[in-house]
């Protein structure tokens, strides 16, 4: 049992080395291959003393690992749902071969190296008051995520509060969850939950960008409806005899339908950012009525202006917002090509449109799909209004009503609890006193 506090230690000793020594002692691209390198060490010796405990970390529960699949990619989904109303970004990593071969050791070796550990200690120190130990677990795992100059910087109250919003309390809440999957299945479940969010953040080309307060909102309502989910599906903290033998909920599996949606998802961000050489386009008003309604989606490629005849249907950019309208006429003028635009419903043309500020011509219509989007934007809208607006303003108002009024209110509530027990004390003595 003594060795198993050999990894918290080693751990810890890495961390340290690779925060203070290693970019003091290393330059340039050697601080990433000599932090792989001592990350990487933590690996072999976890497995090496987890063979010697008896301990196997590598066994394999489907249930849970599809559960653990389901919910990382929910929480992958709700950050890409709200980069609908927020944005999207493009990564900052850019994988060439000699960042895939420098850079991603970099990444991948903690990684791993955490996610093994993880697995081992849930699996050999929470066999007794497994929620304390636990807990533990998953705070040491949230604390060496920072690095020390992220600690060194909290200087300020303001720097120490967003610290905890923004960094601490996501953390924790995506560590809880991984070392709860860790000790109800081993390193592969609690692998799987941290995999797909961390290998969608480093390779995607686009990500979400999102509010880092929106994003923590996020992270702690997919862990909590993480605990929801598990809690309905398998007995939560089981003695070792029960994880044993537990026995789980027998039900269809949903992978490949979660799989599909994630994928129709990918495609539907990817496209919506023009990475796959399309761009889709809600039509807000009927200014090209007959021929595109209010709700439908106009499926824009990108064209060089030469290309584009009279009689296409083209978008290009206003001071406003991106306009879908028909070319009427077009004209050279000083070397440079003008478009004149006119909506099919519209009287008037629009203002001569210049080649530089087309952003690509029109080539198939989806009628009325674009309610959908239309709807959930409205939808999300008003949340947001509620949650920001709304519902501060009421319990801004609440709050003052119970200032001016509290003494009256303590009364009443005062005399309603003592009016409660009274009839109850009333209520035991008519049935002589039996409960």
């Amino acid at each position: 049992m003594k060795q198993v506090f050999v990894i918290p230690i080693l751990i810890l000793t890495v961390y340290l080395l690779t925060n203070l020594i290693v970019p003091i002692a290393s330059k340039g691209e050697t601080v990433f291959i000599v932090d792989a390198i001592l990350w990487a060490t933590i690996i072999p010796l976890t497995f090496f003393i987890a063979k010697l405990s008896q301990t196997n970390i590598l066994k394999t529960d489907k249930t849970l690992i599809q559960i653990a699949a389901i919910i990382a990619t929910f929480q992958v989904f709700l950050a890409v749902f709200m980069a609908f109303f927020m944005g999207f970004g493009k990564n900052a990593n850019v994988w060439t071969p000699t960042a895939l071969t420098i850079y991603f050791p970099y990444l991948l070796m903690p990684f791993l190296a955490i996610e093994i550990s993880r697995a081992y200690l849930a699996q050999t120190i929470s066999r007794h008051k497994p929620t304390l130990t636990l807990l533990l677990i998953s705070i040491f795992y949230t604390l060496i995520i920072p690095t020390i100059p992220n600690y060194l910087g909290l200087t300020t109250p303001l720097a120490i509060t967003e610290f905890l919003i923004r960094t601490l309390i996501p953390t924790l809440a995506i560590s809880l969850l991984a070392t709860y999957f860790a000790y109800l299945g081993t390193f592969p479940t609690n692998l799987i939950y941290m995999a797909i969010p961390t290998f969608f953040t480093w390779f995607s080309p686009i990500l979400p960008n999102i509010q880092w307060q929106t994003q923590s909102i996020l992270t702690v309502i997919a862990a909590s409806i993480g605990f929801i989910l598990l809690d309905q599906t398998v007995k939560p903290l089981p003695t070792p005899r029960e994880r044993i033998r537990r026995t789980l909920k027998k039900q269809k599996s949903q992978l490949p339908y979660w799989t599909a949606i994630a994928l129709i998802g990918l495609i539907a961000v990817w496209s919506s950012s023009g990475l796959l050489g399309f761009t889709p386009s809600i039509i807000a008003s009927g200014s090209m009525t007959p021929a595109m309604n209010p709700g439908d989606i106009a499926i824009i490629i990108n064209a060089p202006p030469a290309t584009i005849k009279i009689g296409d249907i083209i978008q290009y950019r206003t001071t406003d917002a991106p306009t879908i309208h028909r070319v009427i006429d077009k004209y050279e003028s000083g070397g440079t090509l003008w478009f004149i635009t006119q909506g099919d419903a519209n009287n008037a043309p629009d203002n001569p449109v210049n080649a530089r500020n087309i952003m690509g011509k029109v080539v198939f219509i989806i009628p009325q799909l674009g309610w959908v989007s239309i709807a959930i934007k409205d939808f999300a809208a008003n949340t947001y209004a509620f949650f920001t607006t709304t519902l501060p303003q009421t319990l801004t108002n609440i709050g003052s009503l119970i200032i001016t009024n509290g003494i009256f209110i303590t009364s009443a509530l005062a005399f309603t609890a003592y009016s409660y027990l009274l009839l109850t004390y009333h209520d035991y003595k008519k049935k002589g006193g039996k409960t």
